[in-house]
């Protein structure tokens, strides 16, 4: 007659799966604040392979026994199969590449904000440019329409004849008399002119002719016959623009004895 024999609850049954210990995954985070990123590393891989760890109950045989004995056959629970991303090796590997996709994008916002910096300077400059041009452009119109701004565009009209011929009447565009070049060019900057010399003279407020400045009228005679462009002051000799006589051509030269002076900005 076959007898049973029983025995302790605990020795015949199997252990149960245990899951990593959470101290262990507590230590690990830890260590990777506390140790830097390669001791982190190490720590975390030889923390989850050992915490996978589980342990696999024997089977724990009945002590051997000449009579025949029922025993319920012990249970296996079998450890789980890691990944093979789950190797410390594997897991570094993964770590590296994580890094490596941060860099990239890092690089990537760096270069994304300097040039969204150079974009914002170079608005910067292109507005402060298109504000001098705007500031230039209004001093320009403001200078042209000024006294001095249209003397020295009349100044500028009259030197662009030079090389025209005399020719007794004419007031351009292409041949001039001396009233008639003044008279052209005054016109052309904004200020009229009577057409003769002598009215020419008689429009304007004599000055004394140390005081002449650029771009008032030198006249000769008394009745007034000719009219030219003070220009500038040289080696002590006065420098003029005109038309001088038949057969010569619009030029400059230094000023004939007997002149005096007009002055077109007080007018």
């Amino acid at each position: 007659m076959s007898k049973s024999v029983s025995h302790p609850a605990h020795r015949g049954a199997p252990r149960p799966f245990r899951s990593p210990n959470v101290s262990i995954a507590r230590t690990i985070a830890g260590s990777l604040r506390a140790h830097g990123k390669f001791v982190g590393r190490v720590t975390l891989a030889s923390g989850i392979a050992a915490g996978a760890l589980v342990a696999v109950p024997a089977a724990n045989a009945a002590p051997v026994s000449h009579e025949t004995t029922t025993v319920e056959p012990a249970k296996v629970v079998e450890a789980p199969t890691l990944e093979a991303s789950a190797t410390p090796t594997a897991m570094l590997t993964d770590i590296k590449q994580l890094e490596r996709a941060v860099e990239v994008q890092e690089r990537k916002a760096e270069a994304a904000r300097k040039a969204a910096e150079a974009k914002r300077k170079a608005a910067i400059a292109a507005k402060k440019a298109a504000e001098a041009k705007k500031k230039a452009e209004a001093e320009a119109r403001a200078y042209a329409a000024s006294r001095q701004g249209k003397i020295d565009r009349a100044i500028s009209v009259a030197s662009e004849q030079i090389g025209d011929p005399y020719v007794w009447g004419a007031t351009g565009p292409s041949s001039f008399d001396c009233s008639g070049l003044t008279q052209y060019a005054f016109s052309a900057a904004g200020i009229e002119l009577p057409r003769v010399s002598r009215d020419q003279a008689a429009s304007l407020p004599t000055v004394p002719n140390d005081q002449i400045q650029r771009g008032d009228l030198m006249f000769w005679g008394s009745p007034v016959y000719h009219v030219g462009i003070f220009l500038r002051w040289e080696n002590g000799q006065a420098i003029m623009l005109h038309a001088p006589k038949p057969g010569a051509s619009v030029r400059e030269e230094a000023a004939w004895d007997g002149w005096f002076a007009g002055s077109t900005h007080q007018a």
